[in-house]
């Protein structure tokens, strides 16, 4: 008994439980110890019911993705290329803003030059300008020499209409002489008829002398009535000679002068309008040249602009490089449309239709941004693709593509893309370092829980 109480108890195993001591006369009877379990019989137990829960995992995901699949974690930061094309062929001269530098819309990014520019439109202008001031001045010196030739045609026909006047003055002034004359001895015929008739009447004389003196007075009365139509007709010619009208042979250089300063005026108004319409035409000649030489500067030295704002990416074309037209200069992204391209099964297609709500986690971004769908593609060609900077995650059967859009553009990320996204952004281009995001991973979530979503279609 000495012994046994020095002697220390054994050890026990960990998982055997501690003997129970039973009350037997004066000491204790020890019931007999279980054998210990190895811990190797354990494990296989634990990886069978661990291979168990899997498969039953595996088969309700497969049964029932709506409830278990909920986000998709190949997601990727992207954005819409915007090109900037040279419309022109021609020598990219200068560029304006540097790669990786934001610019605003319709700000000047490079200067193409294009010395062989078609100038046919402009060689034609400049002919039609050229023949129009042909027309021009020689219009303009006909009418300056018929300006002067009626100037001169005015000159002789004052002349002439000084001499006419003076000419039918005379004649006026001569027959009205003559009618005097012929009035006075009419007068004085007349005393001598009645001198005749009254010695007739004494018997001094016979009546065939009285009857000769009476023939003489008719005589002189005819001729004073000729004298007296002769001056009315010189007066009424001098009348319309003085008012323009020549009618007698004395007045035929001035009606002749007169008809030519008739023509001269015609001839002199109708090269006034020539002038006036050949000006006109001019002036909208030099307009279009004015146009077209403009045209030709703007092309010529053509600074390509975007009508959107946004940063350089890629810079396709550099200064002293050659371009045909319609060719790429450069690439562009836009915060405002960055979108993020994740991978989802088919089965949620009835969830992402557009407008659907989205929670999307960027990688490096600490909160949750929401989003809404934008797109479904049911694959997505490399001609879709290539709208984009970053390509797509790699798809699988039974998955399609959703493109959502952030309620609030993404700025700078700080840090650098995770390494996860460093081969999809090496692939994409060296300007993806993670401005806006774009070529960082991204998990997209539906808003809302298969659980709230079968309460809704309950509702």
């Amino acid at each position: 008994m000495g012994d046994q109480r020095n002697n220390p108890p054994p050890r026990q195993h960990p998982l055997t439980p501690a003997p129970l001591r039973l009350p037997h006369g004066d000491g204790l009877v020890q019931r007999p110890q279980p054998v210990p379990v190895p811990l190797w019989h354990i494990v296989p137990r634990m990886a069978g019911y661990g291979v168990v829960l899997f498969i039953i995992w595996a088969v309700l995901t497969i049964m029932f993705p709506n409830v278990f699949t909920r986000s998709s974690e190949r997601a990727v930061v992207n954005s819409p290329v915007s090109l900037v094309t040279s419309p022109v062929e021609g020598i990219v001269m200068k560029q304006m803003v540097a790669a990786d530098q934001p610019f605003s819309a319709n700000q000047a990014l490079m200067i193409v030059q294009n010395p062989n520019i078609d100038r046919s439109l402009l060689v034609d202008l400049t002919g039609k300008k050229l023949d129009n001031q042909q027309r021009y001045d020689s219009a303009k010196a006909r009418l300056e020499s018929n300006r002067r030739l009626m100037a001169a045609t005015e000159q002789d026909l004052q002349r002439y209409n000084s001499a006419a006047q003076r000419e039918h003055g005379a004649r006026v002034r001569a027959l009205e002489a003559r009618l005097a004359s012929a009035k006075a001895q009419e007068d004085q015929q007349q005393e001598v008829v009645n001198r005749n008739q009254s010695m007739q009447w004494a018997g001094a004389v016979s009546e065939a002398y009285t009857n000769a003196s009476r023939y003489q007075l008719s005589m002189l009365s005819n001729a004073k009535a000729a004298a007296k139509a002769e001056l009315d007709n010189a007066v009424g010619v001098s009348e319309a000679a003085r008012n323009k009208v020549y009618a007698s042979s004395t007045d035929g250089p001035s009606a002749t002068l007169a008809q030519r300063r008739q023509v001269l005026s015609a001839e002199s108004a109708q090269l006034t309008a020539e002038l006036e319409q050949l000006e006109a035409y001019g002036k909208s000649v030099d307009a279009m040249i004015a146009t077209e030489q403009e045209r030709l500067d703007r092309l010529s030295n053509l600074e390509t602009r975007s009508t959107e704002p946004g940063t350089i990416e890629d810079l396709i074309a550099q200064p002293g490089m050659r371009v045909a037209a319609g060719a790429t200069l450069a690439r562009a992204s836009n915060c405002a449309q960055t979108r993020v391209v994740a991978v989802f099964p088919r089965s949620l297609s009835d969830n992402l239709l557009p407008g659907a709500r989205l929670n999307v986690h960027v990688d490096g971004v600490p909160t949750a941004l929401p989003a809404s769908v934008a797109e479904v593609l049911p694959r997505a060609p490399d001609g879709d693709q290539a709208r984009y900077f970053v390509p797509f995650p790699p798809i699988e059967k039974n998955e399609i593509y959703v493109i959502a859009k952030l309620d609030r553009p993404l700025d700078n990320v700080p840090g650098k893309a995770a390494a996860s996204g460093t081969a999809t952004r090496a692939a994409a281009g060296p300007s993806q370092s993670g401005h806006c995001g774009m070529g960082r991973w991204a998990r997209v979530t539906l808003n809302q829980s298969w659980l709230g979503q079968l309460r809704a279609s309950l509702i």
